[in-house]
């Protein structure tokens, strides 16, 4: 998952110039596209919502890199199409965009249907 320009600013200041922030909340999304930096082509319409997250596994290594990765299984209910990206945000509306990536396949569904992100398939890397 590629950090978004939000957080990568957030993280250059905490490094650099000493300014705290903390993030209290996480909701993940679907996306039609890649989300790239600001959240993009996020999935709208009835029955999608962004769904929390909580809690993440403490840190471990995935070969070079570091991550985290998502405990519970969740089930986020959209309308017909296909999702190919996923997201995590600091709201579960509006908000700040954390960063995003694929899945592993795209999930072509029809409406009403769930996308599962079972447990610790949702990994946010840092390298």
């Amino acid at each position: 998952m590629s950090f978004s320009a939000y957080l990568d600013q957030k993280i250059l200041e905490k490094a650099f110039l000493g300014q705290d922030f903390q993030v209290v909340e996480h909701w993940c999304s679907l996306h039609t596209a890649d989300p790239g930096k600001t959240g993009q082509s996020e999935a709208s319409g009835a029955p999608y919502a962004r769904k929390a997250v909580s809690p993440f596994t403490t840190v471990d290594s995935d070969g070079n890199a570091k991550r985290i990765r998502n405990v519970a299984l969740l089930l986020i209910q959209v309308p017909a199409g296909t999702y190919s990206h996923i997201g995590m945000w600091d709201a579960s509306n509006g908000g700040n965009f954390l960063g995003g990536g694929s899945l592993s396949s795209p999930a072509a569904v029809n409406d009403g249907d769930f996308v599962i992100v079972r447990e610790n398939d949702l990994s946010i890397l840092q390298d």
